[in-house]
């Protein structure tokens, strides 16, 4: 194997007792890594400053709204003694990795920017928004904090969860039996117009099919109030149909001044995955990218819940669960789940390094098939040690807000290029017959890489780490 694959410090020797080790702290003024160090308690300020969730500052009726603090978890229990169904359920409320966030307390960390942006557009530009990224960052904790926040500020905030099998007219008929006539732009214009009798607007729709101007025009009857639609999952709709009358929506929304804001959530690299190409459409929408987590945000992500639950994670056990999951609060809470079952189940209130053990074990067991399957392919041929040690370097790799990583950071301390033997391990790990774990990120003047399944990147450090006795 060529040197240049060796990384970070610590990473020289690929085999054997000198095996790479994961970092026990990750080096930002050395390799360009914008991840943080330090693990505050909960309940301290964000590092901008502001604990409380941001907030709407204006609400729909034209009201100024002063800030509001965000919402008091319970105190923290007593002793725990062994792992009932009781504490069981109460670390599961602590850690969610299979369940968004649904409450705005000291459980939702570090989206403030995020969240900030996207009030932003839909208060001060009035633009519709679309909020995209890979999975497993928490855009549908992102989602379920919007609705709140923009139903305090007097929003008439919807969501929904979009599927292969729901038509356009199947979505906007479910919101349109939400929004109640009271809302209904009855006879401002004309005094002497009878008033409709209906209960929700849905009704004002014709039967059957309806064309996107029918929607407008119904949605043009709104007043005092403002929507906000939410779709959620929308990467699954996969539809033509659907994201061209959904582009059409975008821009008769925009041009008709109408008090309707969606906000569109899903899995994507990029706009055009989500909505397709519509440049018409470009300027009354806001691309929102949520990024990855810092290891800031990871620590305390870690320590509300332990706060939550009424025990502890030892320091060394929090460092390196943001060594793992690099940025990914999915399986943030995912380790932190099992670790803490792992802990009270032997009586414990301090979570320790075989907690750890355990807990990486349990996600390796429960990981997706496709990326055991992936994993299993890019190792199955000849020159097995090497091809797992690029693997290994290509997750330990610093990689951008959107996972894409430069083979030249391989070098890491050393600065060292990787040697073409690493190059050509790489490009094989793009092929289907190694996998395609790989994606290469064509730009002019370099090939940069990304893993075509983010999650696979977690998968690779937790696997190499307890292969090689190193969690």
């Amino acid at each position: 194997m060529g040197a240049g694959i060796g990384g970070r410090a610590g990473f020289e020797a690929m085999r054997g007792p000198a095996a790479p080790r994961l970092p026990d702290i990750i080096d930002n003024e050395a390799t360009g890594d914008r991840r943080g160090h330090m693990f505050p308690q909960p309940g301290g300020q964000d590092a901008d400053g502001d604990h409380d969730l941001p907030r709407f500052t204006m609400s729909v009726n034209g009201g100024y709204r002063g800030g509001m603090g965000a919402n008091g978890g319970a105190n923290a229990p007593a002793m725990l003694k062994g792992l009932t169904p009781e504490l069981n359920g109460l670390l599961r409320e602590a850690f969610t990795p299979t369940r968004p966030k649904q409450q705005l307390n000291g459980l939702f960390i570090g989206r403030n920017d995020t969240l900030r942006r996207i009030i932003s557009a839909i208060e001060e530009e009035r633009a519709h928004v679309i909020l995209y990224g890979d999975r497993g960052r928490g855009k549908t904790s992102v989602a379920n904090a919007i609705e709140k926040i923009a139903g305090q500020a007097g929003y008439l905030s919807l969501k929904l969860t979009c599927s292969g099998e729901l038509s356009f007219e199947d979505i906007f008929r479910h919101f349109l039996k939400k929004i109640p006539s009271t809302y209904y732009r009855s006879a401002l214009d004309n005094p002497f117009a009878a008033r409709r009798n209906f209960a929700s607007f849905n009704e004002l729709l014709p039967d059957g099919t309806f064309s996107v101007t029918e929607l407008n025009e119904v949605l043009a009857g709104i007043h005092a109030t403002h929507v906000l639609l939410i779709l959620d999952e929308y990467d699954r709709v996969l539809d033509e149909d659907f994201r061209n009358k959904l582009a059409e929506l975008f821009k008769n929304l925009t041009d008709s001044s109408i008090p309707v804001t969606l906000l569109v959530v899903g899995v994507a690299e990029n706009l055009d995955q989500l909505l397709g190409k519509h440049p018409s459409i470009q300027r009354s929408l806001v691309p929102v990218h949520l990024p990855l987590m810092t290891d800031q945000e990871i620590g305390r992500l870690i320590q509300a819940g332990a706060q939550n639950a009424g025990i502890e994670f030892a320091p060394d056990v929090v460092r390196r669960i943001a060594e793992f999951v690099r940025g990914l609060p999915y399986y943030a809470q995912l380790l932190g789940l099992h670790a803490a079952r792992s802990a009270v189940s032997r009586g414990s209130k301090l979570v320790e390094r075989p907690d750890l053990a355990y807990a990486v074990a349990r996600c390796l067991q429960e990981a997706e098939r496709g990326i055991v399957e992936s994993y299993a392919r890019a190792l199955a041929a000849d020159r097995r040690a090497e091809l797992e040690d690029a693997l290994l370097a290509a997750a330990l790799c610093p990689a951008d807000a959107y996972g894409v990583f430069d083979p030249k950071d391989l070098a890491g301390d050393s600065g060292e290029l990787p040697s073409a033997a690493t190059l050509d391990l790489l490009k094989r790990l793009t092929r289907e017959d190694h996998g395609g774990v790989l994606a290469p990120v064509v730009e002019p003047g370099l090939e940069r890489y990304r893993f075509r399944n983010q999650m696979m990147r977690q998968y690779v450090l937790m696997r190499q780490a307890s292969e090689r006795g190193q969690i």
